[in-house]
């Protein structure tokens, strides 16, 4: 029996937070956090398994299922949909965007490398979550690492959601680069996020760090890492290099470091689809 000790009343819509499913005993962890997730943005948890060649569709079935029972029998208020399908590559998250509503996408740290190029094309963030972690959700302090990009306002957008649905503090590490014109861009972002926070009277703190637009990730994720904060938010890569390729992306590794903290992830590279309020 999965055990989770609150849940908020919520009213369904027809989006959908996706956790993706590996039909192991940590998924427990993942559900966690499409739980918290639906209840904080009223929307619909959808339990999703991705088909392979060996797939087995009684087993399956029956594990979705039981999940799917807990869940309701627990919280007869919160909409669980199971979806199964053979959806790959690049082509995943469009799919679970475009076809089934989905707004988020939940996996654990360790499927980063098999997802990258779907969240390269991806229009929804994915969090990932550590599935060793012994924490529950928490998103009482958020970090947000903002560089030059002007594509850090679309990761600004769940800045804001998460911001104005769950109560906590936003701290935003503005990056410190040497170039005047790249200073600018800078602030520019830092002043677009400050006036939406404030619009909506999110508690929050912006400072500016010592890394340029380079290192301010890390910089952000060690910051975030000794504040113990429940989540960061990174702006994913918007070029790739062979080195890249080879060693992983900058937020793969930072990913892959994060024990205790959730990582959400926003692609770059297209503009991130609208969560209906």
């Amino acid at each position: 029996m999965i055990s989770f000790t609150s849940f908020a009343k919520i009213q369904v819509m027809l989006q959908k937070i996706i956790v993706y499913m590996s039909l192991v005993e940590s998924d427990t962890n993942l559900i966690l956090y499409g739980v918290h997730l639906a209840a904080v943005f009223r929307k619909e948890l959808c339990l999703f398994y991705r088909t392979t060649g060996g797939y087995q569709a009684d087993l399956t079935d029956k594990k979705l299922n039981n999940y799917r029972q807990t869940l309701h029998e627990d919280f007869p208020q919160l909409t669980v949909s199971l979806l199964v399908g053979p959806f790959k590559g690049d082509k995943l998250a469009v799919t679970l965007a475009d076809k089934h509503e989905a707004i988020l996408l939940v996996a654990f740290s360790s499927m980063f490398k098999k997802l990258s190029q779907s969240l390269q094309n991806s229009p929804i963030p994915f969090l990932f979550v550590n599935e060793h972690s012994t924490t529950n959700p928490d998103f009482s302090k958020i970090f947000f690492p903002v560089d030059l990009r002007r594509q850090n306002r679309d990761a600004m957008k769940w800045i804001l959601y998460f911001g104005k649905y769950t109560p906590g503090e936003i701290f935003v590490l503005g990056a410190n680069d040497k170039l005047k014109s790249n200073r600018q861009m800078v602030a520019g972002n830092l002043s677009a996020l400050k006036k939406m926070l404030v619009k909506y009277g999110i508690s929050h703190k912006i400072y500016r760090g010592s890394s340029n637009s380079l290192g301010i990730q890390n910089e952000g994720y060690e910051a975030a890492n000794q504040l113990h904060a429940g989540m960061l938010v990174l702006l994913g890569s918007s070029a790739f290099t062979l080195l890249d390729l080879i060693l992983g992306l900058p937020e793969e590794k930072i990913v892959r470091r994060a024990k205790e903290m959730a990582v959400l992830v926003v692609n770059p590279r297209r503009e991130t689809y609208l969560v209906c309020e």
